[in-house]
C-alpha cells in the first residue's frame, strides 16, 4: 500500500471503495528487499505491506470508513506479447487455469484469454521478460509444470485512406419486433486512437441513437479486415441516418454502427502496425561492430553510439519487438557475456 494521508496502525478496519466492503489490516510490514519488518503503523508518504484484506485488488482505495473517498485508479498500458500456456500434463490444467486467474489478479496488466481458433489458453503482458517472471511465478506457487509457446507480438491494423458517405441499411423482421436502422458514415485517418462526431441535424437521428452508433463503432474496432486485429488511427463521421417509428432502436443502431463500420473497413484501406522497443545496448568497444551487425539483421534504426565507462559503448536504437525475442541470449554470446541491454515502449510503426 502507498499511504497518501493520515495514519494506519495495525488493527484498523478500512473501507475498499471499489466493492464497498470493511477489511481488516491484520498486520503491518516494512519492506526492503527480501526482508520483511513489522510495524504497528504507517504515515503518509509509506509504502508498506499488509495482511488482513481478503477481496482487495490491485488499483483499490483503502480510506477511513466515515470519511470515504475514490481515488483514480492507475490506468495499466495495453499488453503487446502473447504466449500460449498449458499444463504439461492434463491433470494439472484446473490448477493452472486456477493459478493463472489469480495472477491476473495480482498484476492487472496481465491478461489471460482463450485462443477462439486453437482453444488455448494465452497470456498477454508488457514483453518477453514480464512474461517469464509470470509464468515462473506460477511454476514456483502452483507447483504446475508449464509449457510455453514461442510468444507473439500484438499488432494492429491503421487506416491509411479512408471513405466518404458510406451508406449502410440494417433492416431485420423475425416475425415480432423488428431492427431498422439507416446510416451514413465518413471514415477518416487520424494520427492515433479513434474519434467520433456527429454532424446529423434537424433531429434526424435521436441523441440517444447517436451515443448507441458511436458504440457499435468501438465494437467493430476489436476486430480488423486484415487479419482480426485491433483497429487504430480513425475517425468516424456520422453525417445522415433514418429511423424507422417502430423498428428502430439503441440495439438497431449499435447493430447497425458495427456492420457498417466492419464493411466500411473493407473498403477503405489499412495497414499493419507492429510494436516497437526503444533500446540502449551496452558492449565493449571490441564487439561494436558484431552487435551493430545484429542489430540490422533486426530491422533495428541505430539512433546513436556514445562512449561509456571501462572501454564500453552504449548503442541507442529503435527495435522491433517481434525481433528482440532471444535477444538478451544474443547479444551475451555476441559480448562473451559483458553485454547488457534495457527497453522500453516505442509505440507502434508500420510493419516491415
Amino acid at each position: 500500500l502507498r499511504l497518501y494521508a493520515g495514519t494506519l496502525r495495525k488493527g484498523d478496519t478500512v473501507l475498499d471503495t471499489a466493492t464497498g466492503r470493511p477489511e481488516r489490516v491484520a498486520r503491518i510490514l516494512r519492506v526492503l528487499a527480501d526482508r520483511h519488518t513489522e510495524t504497528d503503523h504507517a504515515l503518509a508518504g509509506d509504502i508498506v505491506a499488509v495482511i488482513g484484506p481478503k477481496t482487495t485488488r490491485v488499483g483499490a482505495t483503502l480510506c477511513d470508513p466515515d470519511h470515504p473517498i475514490l481515488l483514480e485508479a492507475p490506468v495499466n498500458a495495453d499488453p503487446v506479447v502473447t504466449v500460449a500456456v498449458e499444463a504439461r500434463r492434463s491433470a494439472d490444467t484446473g490448477r493452472l487455469a486456477a493459478a493463472l486467474a489469480r495472477l491476473t489478479e495480482e498484476d492487472p496488466s496481465l491478461r489471460l484469454a482463450t485462443d477462439p481458433e486453437t482453444g488455448q489458453r494465452t497470456l498477454s503482458g508488457l514483453g518477453e521478460l514480464h512474461l517469464e517472471v509470470a509464468v515462473e511465478k506460477v511454476r514456483r506457487d502452483a507447483g504446475v509444470e508449464a509449457v510455453v509457446g514461442r510468444p507473439r507480438v500484438a499488432l494492429r491494423e491503421a487506416l491509411v485512406e479512408g471513405v466518404s458517405g458510406f451508406v449502410y441499411r440494417h433492416a431485420k423482421q423475425d416475425g415480432g419486433a423488428g431492427q431498422f436502422a439507416h446510416l451514413v458514415l465518413d471514415v477518416a485517418p487520424l494520427e492515433e486512437g479513434f474519434a467520433f462526431t456527429s454532424t446529423v441535424t434537424g433531429g434526424r437521428v435521436p441523441r440517444e441513437y447517436v451515443r448507441a452508433v458511436e458504440a457499435g463503432c468501438r465494437d467493430a474496432l476489436a476486430e480488423g479486415p486484415l487479419g482480426g486485429h485491433p483497429v487504430t488511427g480513425l475517425a468516424v463521421t456520422l453525417t445522415d441516418g433514418i429511423t424507422h417509428p417502430k423498428d428502430s432502436s439503441e440495439l438497431a443502431f449499435r447493430t447497425a454502427a458495427r456492420l457498417g463500420l466492419r464493411q466500411a473497413l473493407r473498403a477503405a484501406r489499412l495497414h499493419l502496425l507492429e510494436p516497437l522497443a526503444e533500446v540502449d545496448v551496452t558492449v565493449p568497444e571490441e564487439a561494436l561492430g558484431a552487435v551493430l551487425g545484429d542489430l540490422a539483421a533486426r530491422r533495428a534504426q541505430v539512433r546513436g553510439t556514445a562512449p561509456g565507462h571501462g572501454g564500453t559503448v552504449r548503442v541507442s536504437a529503435t527495435v522491433p519487438l517481434a525481433e528482440l525475442f532471444g535477444y538478451a541470449g544474443r547479444l551475451r554470446a555476441r559480448t562473451q557475456g559483458r553485454g547488457t541491454f534495457t527497453s522500453r515502449p516505442g509505440g507502434y510503426a508500420p510493419a516491415g
